[in-house]
């Protein structure tokens, strides 16, 4: 048996600025372990930067049994009360430049600030990490010296939807400038 990983680069396109063009690029990339992990990491992205507009992101990433009914939720659905106070916790105020982490070409000197252009994720598959309609795979930080877990399950319509991401919401290397040594 291979123990051999392969890596993943999952082009995103522009940052999504509204649910409908989330939802377009989910569909488009989200089709594979990895390309559900990276259109996850972008939802973490667009929740971190507004999270009133970026909760709808959250929701249509994650597997429907993470769902509440919520009349004012997207589609009448919102993430259970626990996993919304956890990214509220984790990913608002001084820690929203984690999620852009995930991004290919940001760096910690420049406050994880989101490259110009076409964002990509890079992302690694274990082999044999599938597992029927589940699967394990590994997203790249910029401010992690190893890739963090994501668990994600295939839905009815093909989509892979994050099941549990909590690596993916703790900290990473402190945005700033790097120090000078004047010495």
């Amino acid at each position: 048996m291979s123990s051999q990983a392969i890596e993943h680069v999952v082009e995103i396109g522009p940052l999504p600025a509204t649910i409908d063009e989330y939802l377009v690029m989910r569909d488009r990339v989200a089709r594979t372990p990895e390309g559900g992990a990276a259109a996850f990491a972008i939802a973490l992205v667009c929740y971190a930067r507004d999270p009133a507009h970026g909760l709808p992101y959250v929701t249509v990433a994650i597997a429907m049994d993470l769902l509440d009914d919520d009349p004012t939720g997207y589609k009448g659905r919102r993430p259970r009360r626990a996993i919304v106070q956890n990214l509220t916790d984790r990913l608002n105020g001084p820690k929203a430049h984690i999620p852009r982490s995930y991004v290919q070409g940001t760096r910690w000197e420049d406050g994880y600030a989101l490259p110009a252009g076409a964002l990509t994720v890079r992302v690694k598959q274990q082999a044999n990490s599938v597992q029927g309609e589940r699967a394990k795979v590994f997203v790249f930080s910029s401010g992690a010296d190893t890739p963090r877990p994501v668990s994600l399950a295939r839905n009815d319509k093909g989509l892979w939807k994050a099941t549990e991401w909590s690596s993916l919401e703790v900290g990473v290397r402190a945005p700033g400038p790097r120090p000078t040594d004047d010495l």
